[in-house]
């Protein structure tokens, strides 16, 4: 079996992309669950940057005699843990059907560019998988295949509504979902118990109380605990958290006729000075990090489900000392998570597309047991939650965590985040003038106005070619 792996070093900065084609490149390609110099590799983050090994072959019978057919298959997957898991789910597909699978890989914050270059230096992928933000770019430059019609019936029957949705652009499902991550209000149950925080906060009020509450100064006078985690620097951790909270507080991000933006509107300047507030109230640090909640120097933030990988591994006490809970709301309103999706698409230009389909088919598809190759990966290798329901329900034991769990429950209520033209670009923009607000170099409204402006200009140029 032929698999080829291309890792390459992580970046620890954002890079704009000039990309060829006519295809608009995201200015931030750690936009998923990659981040800027964090201590964590997240399940879908960029693969660090030691070579990868290939797993042995499990014990088989003979393979199947070779088709002729050759599908190149792009991914971000390249490091050790997954690649024990993976490899030997592609070797078995290539013994059953005689078709070679070539698995290429790339760190995180390449594929975007790998993706929207493969065509100008030789044969691109036959098979990508991708973060669903980039979606309408891929569109717009004729780069994905739409699925047969019955991969499209599939996904609508077989995954949840947010995950299909999450797939989706102009009304069109554009592969199979592979997997979902959303955010919750994450906290140190002994931290918020020290502060005298009996249950965790469930609106904002109360977020910026219990904030306050549980920030700590050493003898210096220095903040030696921070209340609350604000993750500055990296554009999903800004905006991804902002949008959660503006819609469990009755705002929207956008139109749904992507004419404008309304993120600019009274729910999220509401949002907005929240933040400000806690942060002028030393009920957050802005020099904290990440690592600091996994050392127990953080009362709460605002994270997706992948972290579970780190808290794991890293807090003070263990995941049990790790609680979740619904984002919180203006005035006990319904909580609405974001949620992201990845997915696999399929080049246009492949030769071998129907392969390439059938391909995905088995991956995504139950077996004997009642789950599907793809939910044997994406559990063992990167922890994550599947997003097919029937591979959910197949491995209740992992996702009936009691970390895990609370994210599964949300997802009902959860919404993808928004697929709308530019996306990319609108969510750097957003998450550079929320950081000035919380670095009080604008005033919330500002700030929000000014992304919007922004936003807008960049819906207009999409809309008009």
């Amino acid at each position: 079996m032929n698999l080829q792996h291309t890792a390459s070093s992580r970046r620890q900065f954002l890079r704009r992309l000039t990309v060829v084609g006519g295809l608009a490149a995201g200015a931030s390609l750690l936009a998923a669950c990659g981040q800027p110099a964090t201590p964590a590799a997240p399940t879908s983050a960029a693969a660090p940057a030691a070579q990868p090994t290939t797993a042995p072959a499990p014990a088989a019978a003979a393979a199947k005699p070779a088709s002729g057919v050759k599908l190149t298959v792009l991914t971000h997957w390249g490091d050790q843990d997954q690649l024990a898991v993976l490899t030997p789910i592609l070797q078995q597909y290539q013994q059953q059907s005689g078709v070679t699978i070539d698995h290429q890989t790339v760190a995180f914050d390449e594929l975007l560019k790998r993706i929207t270059t493969a065509r100008l230096g030789g044969p691109a992928p036959d098979i990508y998988h991708f973060y669903n933000l980039w979606m309408p770019d891929f569109v717009g430059s004729d780069l994905l295949q739409p699925p047969p019609a019955d991969v499209t019936a599939d996904v609508k029957k077989s995954w949840s509504q947010g995950s299909a949705d999450g797939a989706t652009y102009k009304d069109q499902i554009w592969g199979y979902p592979t997997e979902v991550n959303n955010y919750l209000l994450i906290y140190n149950k002994q931290l918020l118990q020290e502060a005298g925080v009996s249950k965790p906060p469930a609106t904002l009020d109360e977020l910026k109380e219990a904030s306050i509450k549980a920030t700590k100064k050493g003898a210096d006078g220095k903040v030696s605990q921070t209340g609350f985690l604000f993750l500055k620097g990296w554009d999903s951790g800004v905006v991804h958290p902002f949008t959660s909270l503006l819609w469990s507080n009755g705002g929207e991000y956008a139109a749904r006729d992507y004419s404008q933006v309304m993120f600019n509107q009274q729910p999220g300047l509401d949002v907005v000075a929240a933040e400000t507030d806690i942060i002028k109230g030393a009920g957050a640090d802005l020099g904290f990090q990440q690592a600091d909640f996994v050392a127990g120097k953080a009362a709460m933030t605002i994270m997706a489900n992948w972290w579970g990988a780190a808290l794991r591994k890293g807090v003070p006490g263990g995941i049990q000392n790790v609680g979740v809970a619904p984002i919180p709301t203006k005035s006990g309103g319904k909580s609405i998570p974001l949620q992201y999706n990845w997915l696999w698409g399929v080049d246009k230009n492949s030769k071998n597309s129907a392969e390439a389909w059938k391909f995905l088919q088995w991956l995504n598809s139950p077996e004997g047991n009642g789950s599907s190759p793809m939910r044997k990966y994406r559990t063992s290798g990167p922890n994550a939650i599947p997003s097919r329901t029937s591979d959910q329900q197949a491995h209740a034991d992992v996702l009936n965590d009691a970390f895990v769990k609370p994210f599964v429950d949300a997802l009902p209520n959860s919404r993808t985040e928004p697929i709308i033209p530019g996306a990319q670009e609108i969510k750097t923009s957003l998450q550079k003038q929320i950081e000035a607000a919380w670095f009080g170099q604008k005033e919330p409204k500002d700030a929000l106005d000014t992304a919007a402006q922004d936003a807008n200009r960049i819906l207009k140029e999409k809309a008009q070619g």
